[in-house]
């Protein structure tokens, strides 16, 4: 059973999905100023989460041939932006890839592949904050 799961064996359940989107909470009212990437809104930090622990697809792959890529990185990140999308560029050599995250809806993703991905994502909650996800629950539910 994954460490994000209630103890008993069942589908995915909306506790589940419930207690993702509290740590996703918790992560956001928690989140360092110090660190380099801020977020205006829990769903930001929620799909860039995904995405850093591998939910996502490749968007676009655009060729830099002849262009500057930290210009072209600005001009994809602002575009990204001004679109309202979650989606991240990075650069790959000479291509500029844009990732997007996919979907964690009940009929996309099952009970295992989400218990996995909430795991995860909570991993990287840890490695990027130094928070464990299950002490900035605690935190934020001795708040309430």
């Amino acid at each position: 059973m994954c460490a994000s799961c209630p103890a008993r064996a069942k589908p995915r359940s909306v506790e589940q999905h419930r207690r993702y989107f509290a740590l996703i909470s918790a992560a956001f009212h928690h989140w360092p100023e110090s660190h380099k990437r801020q977020f205006s809104s829990s769903e930001e930090l929620r799909k860039w989460l995904q995405m850093k622990a591998g939910h996502r697809e490749i968007g676009a792959s655009i060729p830099l041939t002849g262009i500057n890529k930290e210009r072209a990185m600005l001009l994809a990140e602002a575009s990204i932006r001004a679109a309202g999308s979650y989606a991240v560029p990075v650069i790959h050599g000479d291509v500029l890839v844009v990732f997007r995250p996919k979907s964690i809806a009940f009929d996309k993703l099952d009970h295992k592949a989400a218990c996995a991905l909430f795991d995860e994502v909570a991993a990287v909650i840890e490695a990027e904050t130094g928070m464990p996800a299950n002490n900035l629950l605690k935190e934020t539910a001795g708040a309430a």
